[in-house]
């Protein structure tokens, strides 16, 4: 599946539309279901200044890319290459031994992820993108992904199951409670030299 193309001016975002079909975001969440290494919401997720959780998910597992590399190596190699030749990044990676977090979103309990922006713990590295699959093999309502420029900005092409988004990893952004049904979806942070 082609990437959305954008002005390289404006380089925020850049998107897969239904880049995995429902049997591969089947075969994609059954395979970390079986394989993951952590589960919880993991000490690095972000917290408010109180040092309160921002991810409000009641499950959350862990896979490193090497175990997982066979089912979105053609995805990670897309976004490794729009990295390095559209965002102009100097990037790391991807390693075996990197962590993925699976997210599910249960309307049951109304998960969901507030405010928030991606930031690497490790002095000698920073995020510079996100990368977000929707794994989701069912449709769900809420669990709507925005991020905030300057106003709030919905995603409709990764609100879609098998839908995959990059962005700007200091762009706020959040996902929005989900009301009825399991919203599912992998992250994959893109690091690289410390911002000079």
């Amino acid at each position: 599946m082609m990437s959305q193309e954008h002005d390289t001016a404006h380089w925020k975002f850049c998107t897969w539309s239904s880049f995995f079909t429902k049997e591969q975001c089947k075969e994609i969440s059954d395979f970390i279901d079986d394989n993951y290494s952590l589960s919880g919401p993991g000490e690095f997720s972000a917290k408010t200044s109180n040092g309160e959780s921002l991810k409000q998910i009641s499950n959350v597992k862990n896979i490193q890319y090497g175990k997982i590399k066979h089912l979105i190596s053609a995805l990670v190699d897309s976004a490794f290459y729009h990295a390095q030749n559209k965002f102009g990044y100097l990037t790391n990676g991807p390693f075996n031994v990197e962590q993925l977090n699976f997210n599910t979103y249960d309307s049951n309990t109304k998960d969901q992820y507030l405010w928030h922006i991606d930031e690497s713990p490790n002095s000698q590295e920073d995020i510079k993108l996100t990368l977000l699959m929707n794994l989701s093999t069912e449709n769900y309502e809420g669990g709507e992904f925005q991020t905030y420029i300057y106003d709030e900005q919905n995603h409709e092409e990764f609100n879609q199951p098998g839908g995959v988004i990059m962005f700007k990893s200091h762009i706020h952004h959040r996902v929005l409670p989900v009301t009825k049904g399991i919203r599912k979806s992998l992250t994959m942070f893109i690091t690289g030299p410390r911002f000079r």
